[in-house]
């Protein structure tokens, strides 16, 4: 009988489902430039805030669950185009950075409710970790055209960090520079093997 119920349950797609809505309402408002707090994407999603905090700690969570997907896909897309033996190490790291930049600048309101300030050092550490482990992916993909000095994780680590602290000063910035000129000053701040030069 147990084990029927714990079927049962491994199976309701009802939380799938408010997860869903959830990432759907904070497109939408993120998008339309709206308020992104709990109770506006709750009455969006047309669920309870009990249920919002079903599939999210808070806040913060859901922003760090959006962000990593879109390292997620970013790296690996940059993972592929590195791994052609002619790639064209600019072009790849500019597209990579030109999409970042735009997915943050599209949800701005988003990250900068869940992650201006306030953002805890676990938050933190956390989105490093990730941007760190899609760039050590990329260099493992590039093979010997990472310099042989560089130990990829701490590379990787060094890399990530730098360039979320500077997405961080960008998405506090009041006054913000252009998606475009954000992207160029990434690439400006990361190593020539990496992204390429001019």
């Amino acid at each position: 009988m147990a084990s029927t119920l714990h079927s049962a349950r491994a199976t309701d797609p009802r939380p799938a489902r408010t997860r869903a809505a959830i990432l759907r309402a904070v497109e939408g408002l993120a998008l339309a430039g709206s308020d992104v707090s709990v109770n506006a994407i709750a009455r969006s999603a047309g669920v309870s805030r009990s249920a919002f905090y079903a599939q999210f700690a808070d806040l913060d969570d859901l922003a760090l669950s959006i962000l990593m997907a879109q390292f997620e896909l970013i790296g690996a897309d940059d993972v592929v185009l590195r791994g052609q033996p002619a790639a064209d190490e600019q072009a790849i790291a500019r597209r990579a950075a030109t999409r970042l930049v735009a997915h943050i600048d599209q949800r701005r309101s988003l990250y900068r409710a869940a992650l201006d300030w306030h953002v805890s050092a676990q938050v933190h550490d956390a989105l490093a970790r990730g941007f760190a482990e899609r760039i050590e992916e990329s260099m493992s993909a590039m093979g010997d055209r990472v310099p042989p000095a560089h130990r990829h994780s701490y590379t990787a680590r060094y890399i990530g960090g730098g360039a979320l602290a500077l997405i961080t000063d960008w998405l506090r910035d009041e006054t913000p520079i252009a998606p475009a000129d954000m992207a160029r000053r990434l690439l400006a701040a990361m190593p020539e093997w990496l992204v390429g030069r001019a």
